[in-house]
């Protein structure tokens, strides 16, 4: 694609984006939230949903890199075995469309067996194209009956350091068919999951950024492709 095609097929990215703008996701937090993202720490709600005996979870957390590059490096999804705690697979099964795509992974579960599940992971972006998101729902899995969530990554400039940075908001609910799953123990670390997965995220996102710039360049590169590739005609000989 020339270049100029390519700053116009941007620019109707972006103008798309607009059109589907929705609310910050720092707008759902107090004061006192923002105030402990900006100071490093990483904020982490639950809320409990009916049917289900393991809470709602979000972690949220700032990241120093931009949000293209943060979702960059999540929708690698083959890399997620590298950084992300307790997997022991994250593969590629099968590509849907180029912001969409199935992947499965094994997770390390204490006392049962081994969880194997695949999702199925959608990329799009907000807010003008600044924001990125990937939602995720699940396809099959070995025990657990339903999985909905998502990662939201905003551009944020931090009230303390005055950098602009990345607003991480890292959701998820599981419904576990696992008889053992209400049992206290299971459930924090189920918690507890949630948590360090958001926090690894976070470190491969700033690690990348600081020393292995070839890796980012190369997954901003192939983001940016899949997000073209949505557009009508973007790829076509006769693009525009």
């Amino acid at each position: 694609m020339s270049l100029l095609r390519r700053c116009l097929a941007i620019g109707v990215l972006m103008t798309a984006g607009a059109q589907r703008g929705r609310a910050q996701a720092a707008d759902s937090l107090t004061a006192d939230q923002r105030t402990a993202i900006d100071n490093g720490r990483l904020v982490f709600l639950t809320w409990d949903v009916g049917g289900s005996p393991w809470p709602r979870a979000c972690a949220y957390q700032h990241i120093d890199a931009m949000p293209e590059e943060a979702a960059a490096v999540f929708t690698n999804y083959d890399r997620h075995l590298a950084f992300i705690p307790k997997l022991r697979k994250s593969t590629i099964s099968r590509v849907i469309d180029p912001v969409t795509a199935e992947v499965d992974y094994t997770l390390s579960v204490p006392i049962v067996a081994d969880e194997h599940y695949t999702v199925r992971d959608h990329l799009s972006t907000y807010n003008g194209g600044a924001s990125y998101k990937i939602d995720w729902t699940l396809v099959r899995a070995t025990s657990t009956k339903a999985t909905e969530g998502s990662v939201r990554f905003e551009p944020r400039r931090s009230d303390k350091t005055l950098r602009e940075g990345t607003l991480m908001a890292y959701c998820n609910l599981v419904t576990p068919g696992s008889r053992l799953a209400k049992l206290s123990f299971i459930r924090s670390k189920a918690m507890a999951q949630v948590r360090e997965a958001a926090g690894a995220i976070v470190v491969e996102v700033e690690r990348e950024r600081a020393a292995n710039r070839a890796l980012l360049d190369a997954e901003i590169r192939t983001l940016r492709s899949a997000l073209l590739a949505q557009l009508p005609h973007a790829a076509g000989p006769d693009s525009f």
